[in-house]
């Protein structure tokens, strides 16, 4: 384990949120989208990402294939899968936009838009440096999610909605949050956020996980919570969990009424993260 990396991305990661202007509401206030991030590390060769195989399905990616694939595509020794290791970050949504999503019912609100367009333009920016940087220090790096040949998303006929290489499950992995009903990961930052990841040549510790993923959701805790629930406009949250078909035909349905809105291209929702106990925090 290489601590003085692990200290490096700690420190880089953060002082790129807070510095580059790609986290900015270029086109609003040219306030903050994102807040400070929360880091964390993972194994690459964690029987944890052959669980998710069977977990979400045999097209989930591991780190080492990853690596692998990504390493025979530009023409670099293959490293060992006990020297792959996993970044993972967290970027919380701001205060202001969380507030003003959460007085919205049946669509997102202006920032909370902005912040799925050009936030994830400036989270595949952060990827993109951090990638370049470890590059620069000798490393093998690589974002899973910005690479054409391997990542794709698809639709499952037992999971819904899915991906080759999901983020969630990668930064549950690195030990950042618990799931909740919706699906949302809770983070000590809370569920309003997103996430990004980079597979890389070194060896990380893995962190211990919960016996119960869902630990610091409510309605699991026997709260009855269920805001989440009352928050979702065409019942894609229940007692029995989130129905992802229905809740990606609300979300991409979005994007007209967006484009009228706002005058921008993309589809959002976040409804069920913003309003809620664990909005920003771990609910107590």
């Amino acid at each position: 384990m290489d601590t003085e990396l692990e200290m490096w991305i700690l420190e880089e990661t953060g002082r790129f949120v807070r510095g580059d202007l790609g986290n900015r509401h270029s086109r609003l206030d040219g306030s903050t989208m994102f807040e400070e991030p929360l880091v964390g590390f993972v194994a690459g060769d964690d029987p944890i990402f052959d669980r998710y195989r069977e977990v979400i399905g045999e097209f989930h990616l591991t780190p080492v294939e990853v690596a692998a694939k990504i390493s025979s595509e530009r023409g670099l020794p293959i490293p060992a899968p006990n020297q792959i290791g996993v970044v993972s970050y967290v970027l919380p949504i701001s205060g202001a936009t969380r507030e003003e999503n959460s007085k919205m019912r049946d669509a997102p609100s202006e920032r909370w838009s902005h912040t799925r367009l050009f936030g994830e333009q400036f989270n595949q920016k952060l990827e993109t440096h951090l990638v370049t940087e470890l590059t620069r220090r000798g490393c093998f790096a690589v974002a899973p999610d910005l690479e054409k040949s391997i990542y794709r998303w698809l639709e499952d006929e037992r999971v819904g909605n899915a991906s080759t290489w999901s983020q969630r499950h990668i930064a549950f992995a690195a030990g950042l949050g618990t799931f909740g009903l919706s699906d949302g990961l809770i983070t000590q930052r809370g569920k309003a956020h997103r996430l990004g990841s980079i597979v890389v040549n070194q060896r990380f510790e893995s962190p211990s996980w919960p016996d119960d993923i869902h630990r610091d959701c409510l309605f699991f805790r026997g709260g009855g919570c269920m805001e989440c629930a009352k928050r979702c406009p065409v019942g894609a949250i229940s007692e029995k969990g989130h129905d992802k078909r229905k809740c990606a035909e609300f979300v991409f349905g979005q994007t007209p009424i967006i484009r009228e809105r706002y005058g921008i291209d993309i589809y959002a929702c976040g409804l069920c993260q913003c309003g809620v106990p664990c909005e920003n925090r771990i609910p107590g």
